[in-house]
C-alpha cells in the first residue's frame, strides 16, 4: 500500500499563489553579507594577541616575566599560527557577551546622543587595529575618542556607576582596563569612552553610564613589554612543530 497523496483544493492553491515572497533573495544576501564581514574580522585577528583578552599577558606586574595565564594563550596562538584556524576551546558565550551582541548598537547610539559624537566602524564594520605587534577592536572610534561598550547585569552596571574618574576602572574591573588601554594604543589616541548600558529585558527599562578615561603610559609600556614577550615565546613554541599534514580521517576508517 502506497503513501496517502495530498489533495490541494483550489482554495489552497490559490491562497499559496497569494502569498508574498517578495525579499526573500535579499534577506538571505544580507545574512551572508554579515556572516562574511564577521569570517574577515576573524580572520585579521588570527595568530595576533587582542587587547580583550590583554589581562592574560599583564598580571605580575611588577615582575619581568609572563604570568601563568599567560603561556595558555600562547598556546591558543601557536595553534593558530601552526593550522592557520581559530582556536576553539571553549565555545560557551556569556550572558554579557550575548547582551553585548544585542544590545551594542543601541547603546552606541545612546552615547553618541548624550555626548554629541558620532563613532564610525561599529557593529558589523568594527575593525581590528593593529599596532605593536597586537591588536584591538574598540565598539566604535572618533576622531579623539576610541569606544568601548559594556552591556552587564545590573550588579556589575550599579558598580561601574561608582566610579567617579576613568582611572578608577584600573580598580574597578582590571580586564577592561587592559582592554581600553589597548585600544587607544592601537588606534592612536590619546582618550576613551568607557560605557556601560544596562536593560531591563523584562520592562525595557534602559540606563546608559560613560566615562572618560585617559592614555595610561605606564600601562600602555607594560602591554607593549608583555606583548613582546609572549610573541617571542609563540615564534619559539611555533618552530618546535613541522608544517602540518592535512589527513582525511574518513578515508582511514
Amino acid at each position: 500500500m502506497g503513501a496517502p497523496v495530498l489533495q490541494i483544493s483550489e482554495e489552497m492553491n490559490s491562497e499559496f499563489q497569494a502569498l508574498n515572497f517578495e525579499g526573500l533573495e535579499t534577506l538571505v544576501e544580507v545574512k551572508t553579507e554579515a556572516q562574511i564581514k564577521r569570517e574577515k574580522w576573524d580572520q585579521s585577528k588570527l595568530t595576533y594577541f587582542s587587547g580583550s583578552e590583554m589581562e592574560r599577558l599583564c598580571g605580575y606586574e611588577t615582575k619581568k616575566e609572563l604570568p601563568d595565564g599567560a603561556y595558555s594563550y600562547i598556546s591558543e596562538k601557536v595553534y593558530e599560527t601552526v593550522f592557520g584556524e581559530k582556536y576553539k576551546d571553549d565555545i560557551f558565550e556569556s550572558e554579557d557577551v550575548l547582551r553585548g551582541r544585542k544590545y551594542e548598537l543601541p547603546a552606541v547610539r545612546k552615547v553618541e546622543k548624550e555626548t554629541n559624537i558620532s563613532f564610525s566602524y561599529t557593529g558589523e564594520n568594527q575593525k581590528f587595529f593593529k599596532r605593536g605587534g597586537f591588536g584591538a577592536t574598540p565598539d566604535g572610534l572618533s576622531k579623539m575618542y576610541s569606544l568601548e561598550i559594556k552591556c552587564p547585569n545590573f550588579a556589575n552596571h550599579n558598580k561601574y556607576k561608582r566610579m567617579k574618574k576613568g582611572e578608577d576602572l584600573k580598580k574597578f574591573e582590571k580586564k577592561y582596563w587592559y582592554q581600553v588601554q589597548s585600544e587607544m594604543f592601537c588606534t592612536k589616541r590619546d582618550k576613551a569612552i568607557f560605557a556601560s548600558f544596562y536593560v531591563n529585558e523584562k520592562n525595557g527599562y534602559t540606563d546608559l553610564f560613560w566615562i572618560v578615561v585617559n592614555k595610561c603610559d605606564k600601562t600602555q609600556e607594560l602591554i607593549q613589554e608583555r606583548v613582546n614577550m609572549a610573541n617571542l615565546e609563540k615564534r619559539r613554541q611555533v618552530k618546535t612543530y613541522k608544517k602540518p599534514i592535512i589527513i582525511d580521517l574518513n578515508e582511514s576508517r
